[in-house]
Formats: structure tokens, C-alpha cells, sequence
């Protein structure tokens, strides 16, 4: 009978599926997207390399992301381990849960939404306002990083760690490769600072990472409710 009561203390303390389903469906999203940006980079830089399936395979990844992005904010609403509600999903800042990564999160998911809706269904949009509109999906990805480190409770964990560190070198590699490689040829400095720029920004992504999330005490001073620091 000890047993057994000690089982069923575990399992009524246990968080819900719904929180292992939002942490999953949430790595999924970024992981995704970065394989969306890999494709877009190689199409815009090369477009006449395989044109038909690197598009396709891009815009399919890319609303693909969109519905791994809504599995995450739905699972996180109905979890009630966070106590999150649709003002907290919708509106960034905002939440008493790790508000300030979350809220990038939110952040991230506006412009990655921008970047898809004026490519889908057509391009209607001039080519130069569409060109700097789905741009946005750059600073939708860093942002959607550190909403990952900052909001995850999963940092620490060596899969979570593996995927996020693969993604960032797989993107920077690709855009170094490739966009940047073939732009010097028309506008050197312009692509040369914006490869400079890429660096710099993943060495920055890195050094919070290791000074903030990676370390001891991050749960406590990213934000989270006293009362959730002593759930299990």
C-alpha cells in the first residue's frame, strides 16, 4: 500500500502531458524554421539550382512551421503548469511566467507570420517591399532562439542543447556558404557586413547563452513564479 500511495503521489505531482507536448511541439517549430531559412537562403542565392522542389520544399516547411507554432501556443494554454492564458500567448510581455522570453516568443511568431503571409498564396507586394518584408523571418529565428534558452525548461538537457546548437551552425554555415559567398560578387561590402554581422550575432547568442539560461539559478531569475520553482 506504501508503494502504491507513493506511485500515485508521483503521478498527481507529475506535469501534465500537455507540458512535454508544448516543450516537443516548441523545438519542433524551431527546428523547422531553420530548416526553412536553409532552403530560402539556397533559393534566393542560387536560384536556378533545382528551383521547382527548393521552393516547394520551403513554402510547404515554412507553413508546416506555422502549424507546429500553433500546436505549441494551444498546448501551452491548456497546460496548467504555467497558467498561461490567450492574453499571454497573443500580447508580448506581458505574462507573470518568464514574461520578457516569452515575449519574444510572441515577438518571433508576429514576424515569422509576416514573412509567410506576403509570400502565400502569390506575391502581390513589389519585389524590393516583399524582399525586405520577408527578411523578417531573420530576426523572427534569433528571436525565437532566445525565446527557446530563455523560456525553455530544457536548456540544460544535452538533446535540446544538440538540436539548438545545430540549428544555429547549420543556418550561419549556409548563409556564410552561400548567400553571403554569392552577394560579394555583386556588393562586396555589403555582404561582407552582413556575414560580419551574422558572426557577431551568433557569438552574442552564445555568450548570453553560456552567462544566462546555461547557468545555475536561471529558473528563478528568468522570470518564473515563486510557487512554480517548487514543482517538480
Amino acid at each position: 500500500m506504501t508503494a502504491h500511495a507513493s506511485a500515485l503521489g508521483l503521478l498527481a505531482t507529475a506535469p501534465s502531458p500537455l507540458w512535454f507536448l508544448d516543450r516537443s511541439a516548441g523545438e519542433v517549430t524551431l527546428v523547422l524554421m531553420s530548416v526553412a531559412m536553409i532552403l530560402g537562403i539556397v533559393r534566393s542565392a542560387v536560384p536556378t539550382a533545382y528551383p521547382v522542389s527548393v521552393e516547394g520544399a520551403h513554402a510547404n516547411i515554412a507553413l508546416l512551421t506555422l502549424g507546429f507554432a500553433g500546436l505549441h501556443v494551444l498546448a501551452s494554454v491548456l497546460d496548467p503548469f504555467a497558467r498561461l492564458g490567450p492574453v499571454d500567448v497573443f500580447v508580448p510581455f506581458v505574462s507573470a511566467y518568464r514574461g520578457t522570453w516569452l515575449g519574444l516568443g510572441v515577438a518571433s511568431g508576429y514576424l515569422y507570420g509576416v514573412s509567410v503571409i506576403v509570400s502565400w498564396p502569390a506575391r502581390r507586394l513589389p519585389r524590393p517591399v516583399w524582399i525586405w518584408l520577408h527578411r523578417t523571418m531573420y530576426a523572427a529565428w534569433v528571436l525565437a532562439i532566445m525565446h527557446s534558452l530563455g523560456t525553455g525548461s530544457d536548456v540544460q538537457n544535452q538533446v535540446f542543447l544538440l538540436l539548438n546548437v545545430s540549428a544555429v551552425a547549420c543556418v550561419l554555415a549556409v548563409f556564410l556558404a552561400v548567400r553571403v559567398a554569392e552577394g560579394v560578387r555583386q556588393l562586396p561590402l555589403v555582404w561582407s557586413a552582413a556575414g560580419l554581422v551574422a558572426i557577431l550575432v551568433v557569438l552574442a547568442l552564445t555568450a548570453w547563452a553560456v552567462n544566462g539560461p546555461l547557468q545555475s539559478g536561471w529558473a528563478r531569475s528568468s522570470g518564473t513564479p515563486p510557487d512554480l520553482l517548487r514543482s517538480p
